[in-house]
């Protein structure tokens, strides 16, 4: 790009001043949360440094890297930023830039030469991280006591200091301090990151020998009642030979959390005597803890700052398929497709989140319009998975999606059909009458769906899809109606819901309500052209024509369906009396809602 317009004297830095504060990484926030293996090229290896320019091209480089971000490619925009920080190598933002975006793209070493060449001019939520990162790249060199030299200064770490204290252990450890490797972890951080602490700590007291103490500490943390943190205790008394304890520690575990599948799977292997898991490696441990505070931040809407630490647990441990799993979730919030789809692909077969990974990568392609492929990928995974029931129902949902409803029915039919029809999910239920009531098929619809609402009263999906059903068809009107108000109670942010109570009431003639409705439904769901129609339809009955044919005109902008664009164009020439009847506006949730169970 060039940039000969901009003046030779002018600082381009200080024009920029408010987009560069304003695209500074989130500050982490906890508050009220929580065998080595080799280097592997795809998590750290860099393209060699770019080729310097003249100052004046990093304006042109910087602009073209925020527009690569923007596009979701951050491994392009990781490739500008990297450009314009060697083009200007007096400037301090730039390497700040480049090392941050190079490290969410995966390019480690880059990032820390980046970081190394000079000052990085950021906030502490940059610096700090610079730090963590040249920490863990020590580490990860087994270079323990320059670890544990970049991880002790916490005021430099910043926010990254909470980070820092669960490697540090590990890092001693490293460096053959036992003695600082083993000590208490503390007690004045948040809860839920003591009882991290207190993990890697049983770990650590478990490596060195003592087992005695290692036995406490694992059974602190477990009296929590996490999950994570009974099965580290189970693993550990399998690995003495306690197994009838485990198994009855797993059992109690089970019992408080039935769909836990990992704790039903560990008493499942603990009661046949199986090889329990290893304790973890010197990199394995702080790989751990940074995937665990990469979950929390991510699903406190951090996704930059768990990303980057994925990356940095990956430096440490790139077979920790889990944390690939989560890292592509978390690029394609951040709008990086190919990325995403990349760290898919790193999960190999034989992968306990082999499944999970294959899955997401169906959903990826089929969020973007590829059914075909999706539908491809799913179907590979289950003829050499059969019978999961997870990517069975992300399967049947890719084919309603496809309008192949009777394949759809007889993916469900089979998992009804293994669990007894009184052990199945009332979830199934629910998605077998959806498409059933597709493929005109009322009568075994209407049973599933009543089914499915006697397992679950008070799902608001069922409740809008049974509803609306009934309206559309003029059966039990008060009764659908009463439904469909409970489900609006249940989702009162969901546009999908109170576009079925609208459109409810339009069909029973109460125009006023609906328009009601339907008005808050569009600023719910504004980008949804079914219910732009709606709202239009409701417009016209009220006798308000102009806005009427503004929703139509908007709702044909936002959709590619050919009959319902037909229905518009019809509306906008003749107005809705000509239009024919209505179509009816209840469906269930896209195929892209149901996602398969989380692998962290």
């Amino acid at each position: 790009m060039m940039v000969s317009a901009v003046p030779a004297s002018s600082s381009w830095r200080e024009r920029l001043r408010a987009p560069r504060r304003a695209s500074v990484l989130a500050a982490i926030c906890l508050a009220g949360c929580a065998t080595t293996a080799a280097n592997s090229p795809v998590t750290h290896l860099s393209p060699p440094p770019p080729q310097a320019l003249s100052p004046a091209d990093s304006y042109g480089l910087f602009l073209s890297g925020q527009q690569a971000a923007s596009d979701g490619d951050l491994g392009r925009s990781a490739g500008l930023f990297d450009q314009a920080s060697v083009s200007d190598p007096d400037d301090p933002y730039l390497r700040a830039k480049a090392f941050s975006v190079l490290l969410l793209a995966g390019q480690i070493d880059r990032a820390n030469a980046v970081a190394a060449a000079g000052p990085v001019d950021g906030d502490e939520t940059v610096t700090g991280l610079v730090l963590l990162s040249r920490g863990v790249d020590a580490l990860s060199e087994g270079r323990g006591r320059d670890a544990l030299a970049d991880l002790s200064d916490s005021p430099a770490l910043g926010p990254h200091s909470i980070a820092a204290a669960l490697i540090r252990p590990w890092a001693a450890a490293a460096a053959g301090d036992w003695k600082t490797a083993t000590a208490p972890f503390g007690t004045g951080a948040d809860k839920l990151v003591v009882a991290f602490g207190g993990l890697g700590r049983a770990q650590l007291l478990e490596r060195n020998g003592r087992l005695s103490d290692a036995d406490a500490a694992f059974k602190a943390i477990a009296s929590t009642r996490e999950p994570l943190f009974v099965l580290a205790y189970g693993a550990f008394l399998e690995r003495r030979g306690r197994t009838a304890e485990a198994v009855a520690l797993y059992g109690q575990a089970a019992a408080r959390a039935p769909d836990d599948a990992t704790l039903a799977l560990a008493r499942k292997r603990a009661q046949g005597h199986g090889a329990p898991p290893a304790p973890p490696s010197l990199l394995e441990g702080p790989a751990d803890s940074l995937v665990n505070l990469a979950a929390l931040l991510v699903a406190d809407h951090q996704p930059e700052i768990g990303l980057s630490y994925l990356r940095l647990a990956l430096r440490l441990d790139p077979s920790r398929t889990d944390a690939w799993v989560l890292a592509g979730e978390t690029l394609a919030q951040l709008g990086d497709v190919t990325g995403s789809r990349a760290a898919f692909l790193q999960v190999k077969a034989g992968s306990p989140a082999y499944t999970a990974a294959r899955v997401r990568l169906a959903l990826s392609f089929q969020e973007v319009g590829d059914r075909t492929q999706a539908l491809k990928i799913t179907h590979d995974v289950l003829a050499s998975a059969p019978g999961d029931v997870e990517t069975e129902v992300v399967y049947a949902e890719l084919l309603r999606d496809a309008q192949r409803y009777s394949e759809a029915i007889a993916v469900l039919n089979g998992i009804i059909s293994r669990a007894g029809s009184h052990d199945a999910d009332a979830r199934i239920y629910y998605l077998r009458g959806a498409n059933e009531e597709r493929s005109g098929k009322w009568p075994e619809a209407e049973a599933d769906l009543k089914h499915s609402l006697k397992l679950a009263p008070n799902a608001a999906d069922v409740l809008n899809y049974l509803g609306f059903a009934w309206v559309d068809r003029g059966e039990h009107l008060k009764e659908a109606l009463d439904m469909l108000q409970r489900a609006v109670a249940l989702a009162p942010d969901s546009g999908a819901i109170i576009d079925s109570l609208g459109w409810a009431r339009f069909r029973m003639r109460d125009y006023a309500g609906a328009v009601r409705d339907l008005e808050r439904a569009v600023f719910l769901d504004p980008g949804d052209a079914d219910i732009n129609d709606h709202l239009g339809d409701a417009y016209w009955r009220i006798g308000r024509q102009t806005e009427a044919r503004y929703q139509w005109r908007h709702a044909l902008t936002l959709t590619a369906d050919s009959a319902l664009r037909s229905a518009l164009e019809t509306k906008l020439e003749r107005g809705l009396d000509s239009a024919g009847p209505p179509a009816t506006g209840a469906k269930p949730p896209s195929p892209a809602a149901v996602q398969p169970a989380p692998v962290i």
